[in-house]
């Protein structure tokens, strides 16, 4: 959520930065409107209650009389104040100012790395390398849950708490404290954190039916949500988290390649680095980011390059967000793997997370990257390690964690 004073003083600013992030630039037109209505209303009651408050006992006709109107206003102020609060979530974090201004499309590549590799015998894709080892089943996925949702076993599933446990570890060695959060939060994080979409299609979350829950999609959920309306000691910032959760997305308008195996599914699991600190430091913070994923994938020894997102394709919390994107054989061609992002005060004024600095209480800035996912790394690390016989060489960072070199085939 942005400053409304920020809005009042910059409002052709804001509208042309909601527009660039591709919102609805209008909402800003009628929160405008809108909150100069509810000033005005504001004040009346205001003024209402102190003439009510300057009655004595002798007045009693009058008394009732500025009661009712009292009651109109309040009752007029509070459905402005409703909707005014749902105008404020629709206006998005204004993207950076070196952030480009354009479409997905328009995304900058600033770093390639690595040597894509090349096979001498035909590429198989994960699927299919699962389907050798015997270490995936989506069809028994499918079958007792849907589409999207699958069994590891064997290996596949070794492999999956080798990258855990070496996450974690990184983590530490970086200072992050590992955390193992819930897997459902209250609405009031999901929108916190900036998660509604742009229409109800996008949205994207799974809801529990009857409660006040939804399913997570990033463990920066209540990650961020765990300091809702606490005032964090600046002598302890920055604080540091590192969170593993199951991840849940109804992933709507999925098609193609896409939901072929386990690139794009409803349920994954992943570990993610949330950063609290002052707003002059989150900038060098989402540097920090960026640097800690690239080392995991240069450790990995998988091919890989840096994106920089145009305005057009930062979501609605982010100011600056980059994106990994790791080389994927089958595909012939790069496919995001992590993303880090700045969100300034955004998901902090609408959480109500401070820090006091000096004489007054300000808002932190908060951060977040992903160390790694559970559902595309396995894939970059069997299609990048694969040998002809079907089987798959284990990337040696993670061979202590998996206690094998190998992924043998076995049908």
């Amino acid at each position: 959520m942005l400053d409304i004073k920020i809005i009042r003083e910059n409002p052709e600013r804001i509208k042309t930065a909601t527009i660039a992030k591709g919102f609805d630039g209008s909402v800003v037109d009628e929160l405008i409107v809108l909150d100069e209505k509810r000033r005005k209303a504001m004040y009346e009651v205001e003024e209402l209650r102190a003439a009510r408050n300057k009655l004595t006992k002798d007045d009693i006709e009058e008394g009732k009389k500025l009661k009712t109107k009292l009651k109109d206003l309040e009752d007029g102020f509070k459905l402005m104040d409703t909707k005014f609060d749902d105008l404020m979530v629709k206006i998005p974090n204004p993207a950076a100012s070196d952030v480009k201004v354009g479409t997905p499309e328009e995304n900058e590549v600033i770093k390639t790395v690595g040597k894509i590799p090349i096979f001498n015998f035909p590429i198989r894709d994960h699927v299919d390398i699962g389907l050798l080892t015997d270490t995936l089943d989506l069809e028994r996925g499918a079958k007792v849950a849907q589409s999207g949702f699958y069994y590891l076993k064997g290996d596949w599933a070794l492999l999956e708490m080798a990258l855990v446990n070496y996450a974690f570890a990184k983590a530490v060695q970086h200072g992050f404290t590992p955390v193992i959060t819930p897997n459902v939060v209250k609405e009031r994080n999901i929108v916190g954190c900036g998660f509604q979409a742009r229409s109800d299609k996008e949205r994207q979350i799974y809801h529990v039916e009857g409660e006040d829950l939804d399913l997570i999609a990033t463990a920066e959920i209540p990650l961020i949500g765990m300091h809702t309306d606490e005032v964090l000691d600046s002598s302890k910032l920055p604080l540091l988290y590192a969170g593993y959760s199951s991840c849940y997305r109804q992933e709507i308008g999925s098609y193609g390649k896409d939901v072929r195996g386990t690139l794009r599914t409803h349920e994954f699991r992943k570990v993610e680095m949330v950063v609290f600190c002052l707003p002059e430091e989150s900038d060098t913070w989402h540097e920090k980011l960026l640097a800690f994923e690239e080392e995991i994938w240069q450790e990995l020894k998988i091919p890989y390059q840096v994106i920089k997102m145009s305005s057009g394709d930062l979501g609605n919390a982010a100011s600056r967000k980059y994106d990994i994107e790791a080389w994927m054989p089958s595909q012939n061609k790069y496919r995001e793997v992590t993303s880090t992002s700045n969100t300034t005060d955004f998901q902090a004024r609408r959480l109500n997370i401070k820090t006091r600095i000096g004489d007054k209480n300000e808002y932190v800035h908060t951060l977040n990257g992903t160390i790694l996912a559970m559902s595309r790394t396995p894939i970059a690390i069997l299609e990048n390690y694969q040998n002809a016989d079907g089987s798959v060489t284990i990337p040696e960072v993670l061979r202590s964690y998996m206690g094998k070199d190998k992924i043998e085939r076995k049908k």
